[in-house]
């Protein structure tokens, strides 16, 4: 951003705050800061005239100026300590005692005069290498000045959560990139030397959007790095407030990313260190987590009989206490044909399963229990959970030993379940289905929903009547469930403009799939979530179970660290085929590559009953359509990047033919831009349920003798 548009903002600001001298002299002040700036930048960059001493002490001379005529001001701390950089620099080159003296007067004075200056910890590794004995050393690049358009933050939050790349920021070019820069700088040392919250979360990512759509402007610029890593510091602070492991996640691959692909900038070891602070990624579960329960041994019936009362006298361990994995908390989703438990943990730990037959001896049901080892319960107390639905009784959660925690559950009766786990958080899912679901799709009328428990979200909108064209279908699809993927705390991914999410772009386009079905096909339809909330993954699948959905339909956008990276795909469950594939589903699963493979060993079995090629044929019909609609629709580059298979979370376990829908990519210029056009988005919405209509009409040909309502053609 060019200085002068700059100090006529602060000027402005300044005349809301102050009487106009005060202002007068502020704007003066911060256009000498920023003259001795330009200075000491361009003194850098010059080896020839860096040569020159008198050349340094005419730089510090103009920030020492700046010190001299307001010493309790604003830009008293940044002008010291930039003299004192200066006069380093100096003494490095001059050999000379009296010049690292300098430096040490300028540094100390800053110490003692602003003691709660967001310099002070920087100040403290400056006089530690003057102090040593000799010349100083010639060990790092020269640095540019600390403060770029204004002072640092005070404060002792501002000193513990400073930028530790602020002192090297590159200069912001007089470009739009650079003026987005610089808006993402004033927000960072507003956010960084604060605690975010949920109410904040939002003013948090669109900070996040301005530094990454800087990156994506230009990835080669000499802003990209910088973007990079206040992005991911960002991320960081994020997390380190709310818990968010995708947070973290995108926090470390910003860090990876600048050491992998800008090694020479400064902002490389900066990266590094924050990698060597951050958490290492959890250790891969053992083997035996994913064993089936057939291969397990029979526990004693003794020790399963009640193991969740035996040691209730003993001394609970501390949670986290010597590692142990803490059971934050158990849930379920339900209807009359399956259930869904979930038990949720602050880490990874091992666990197996195994099932117990009915015991009259001590008046026992039959019971599916998880043990967890090197395991506790976060408040030491049992966890029970009365389910009572035509499947379970109870599910309950209680320390087996010091060290373990047992999960029950009471069965009525079942056909078959599946124990499996998922990262990031780490949560293990037990899915216990009646004999009535598998064959629920073609038994004829839907029947109506028990009500689920009353943690799931059920859509608040109206139910629409039953279409006459609907009842007609040979294989009953009634109900979709549409699902605007991300929402509350989750953003999903930036746009390519400040302020643009994933979350809030695809449920618009949700919505308008959700009343187009309604209108056009005569369908019942119901939202995983029609507001701005947070659902966990797990939870948008049981949703669908619970609500006896025939289709299931995920709404994304995509996003690619390239912003050349456009077009549009749709997955459905299965392995993944190539390493885009594992990429994407990583990015939605708000896990790491490296577990999406893992996913691979527990994919085998869940897909036994997963309803792969209706899903594949589904996804087929939606991607056709919308790449067709679209072309037709005038929209240039309009790219097929085809159907694709994945092992989606939001798709394990679904009981119904399941796609996960990715429009466009959000992270490109164009195609972000169109996203948040209405016309767009209804254009989209349009495809998507052609898509749906056409698959419905392969199912049954005589289902639509009319074309529907709104559609081309």
């Amino acid at each position: 951003m060019p200085r002068i548009p700059v100090i006529f903002y602060l000027f402005v600001l300044c005349l809301c705050l102050y009487p106009l001298g005060d202002c007068i002299r502020a704007a003066g002040l911060s256009d000498a800061f920023f003259e001795a700036e330009s200075c000491a930048r361009a003194l850098r960059k010059d080896s020839k005239a860096a040569k020159n001493p008198p050349a340094w002490t005419a730089c510090i001379e103009k920030f020492q100026a700046v010190y001299r005529k307001e010493p309790k001001g604003p830009w008293a701390p940044a002008s010291l300590y930039n003299s004192g950089m200066l006069y380093m620099d100096l003494a490095r080159l001059s050999r000379s005692e009296s010049d690292k003296k300098a430096a040490f007067d300028q540094f100390e004075l800053l110490q003692k005069k602003f003691p709660d200056s967001g310099y002070r910890d920087r100040v403290s590794a400056e006089l530690q290498k003057l102090s040593a004995p000799g010349p100083l050393k010639d060990d790092k690049p020269a640095k540019e000045p600390a403060a770029r358009t204004a002072p640092v933050a005070k404060g002792k939050d501002a000193e513990k959560k400073e930028d530790p790349g602020k002192a090297g920021a590159p200069s912001s070019a007089s470009t739009a990139a650079g003026q987005t820069y610089r808006k993402g700088e004033d927000c960072f040392r507003k956010l960084h030397s604060g605690q975010p919250s949920e109410s904040t979360r939002r003013e948090w990512m669109l900070c996040i959007g301005r530094f990454h759509s800087v990156y994506l402007e230009d990835p080669s610029g000499e802003l990209a790095a910088a973007s990079l890593f206040r992005e991911g510091v960002l991320y960081q602070d994020l997390y380190k407030g709310l818990k968010f492991d995708s947070d973290q996640r995108a926090a470390r691959e910003n860090f990876e990313k600048i050491v992998k692909e800008y090694p020479q900038s400064q902002y490389a070891a900066k990266a590094g260190r924050e990698l060597q602070g951050m958490a290492p990624r959890r250790v891969e579960s053992a083997a035996v987590a994913r064993r089936p329960a057939a291969a397990l041994p029979e526990p004693e019936p003794p020790q399963a009989a009640a193991p969740e009362t035996a040691l209730e006298a003993r001394r609970a361990p501390a949670p986290g206490e010597q590692g142990l994995a803490v059971v934050e908390d158990l849930r379920y989703w339900s209807n009359p044909n399956y259930t869904r438990v979930v038990v949720y943990l602050d880490r990874e730990t091992d666990f197996v399963h195994h099932m117990l037959k009915k015991d009259p001896v001590i008046d026992k049901p039959p019971r599916l229990y998880v043990d967890l080892s090197n395991a506790t319960m976060g408040d030491g107390k049992q966890k029970n959970i009365p389910i009572n639905d035509d499947l379970l009784s109870y599910a309950r959660a209680a320390r087996n030993t010091l060290d373990s925690v047992r999960v029950v559950m009471d069965i009525k009766s079942f056909e078959t379940y599946k124990v499996f786990s998922l990262r990031d958080p780490f949560r293990i899912v037990v899915d216990v289905w009646g004999g009535n679901g598998a064959a629920r799709a073609s038994a004829g009328p839907a029947a109506e929903p028990a009500e689920p428990a009353p943690d799931v979200f059920i859509d608040k909108t109206r139910k629409m009547p039953r279409g006459a064209l609907a009842k007609q279908l040979a294989l009953g699809v009634r109900r979709v469930v549409i699902d605007p993927g991300h929402g509350g705390k989750d953003f999903g991914a930036p746009g390519f403009f400040p302020g643009v999410h994933e979350k809030d772009v695809v449920l618009e386009i949700a919505k308008r799939v959700t009343r187009k079905l309604r209108e056009n096909l005569g369908l019942e339809v119901v939202m995983t979530r029609s507001d701005d909330r947070y659902l966990t993954l797990e939870e948008r699948t049981a949703f669908a179970n619970t609500r006896n959905g025939d289709l299931f339909v995920s709404i994304h956008t995509n996003a690619s660290r390239d912003p050349r990276a456009y077009g549009t795909e749709t997955y459905f469950l299965n392995l993944a085929t190539d390493d885009e594939s594992i990429r994407v589903a990583a990015m939605e699963n708000a896990t790491s590559t490296k577990n999406i493979s893992d996913l691979h060993s527990i994919l085998n079995d869940l897909l036994k009953n997963a309803k792969i090629n209706e899903s594949s044929r589904l996804a087929a019909f939606v991607q056709a359509t919308l790449v067709k609609n679209l072309n037709l629709k005038g929209y240039e580059r309009i790219k097929d990047k085809g159907v694709k298979q994945a092992p989606f979370y939001v798709l394990l376990g679904a009981r119904m033919p399941s796609i996960l829908v990715e429009t466009a990519f959000i992270s490109n210029r164009e195609e972000c831009q169109r996203l948040t056009s209405p016309s767009y988005q209804e254009n989209l919405a349009d495809s998507i349920v052609m898509g749906i209509r056409t698959y419905m009409q392969q199912l049954s040909p005589t289902a639509f003798s009319e074309p529907p309502r709104g559609s081309p053609g």
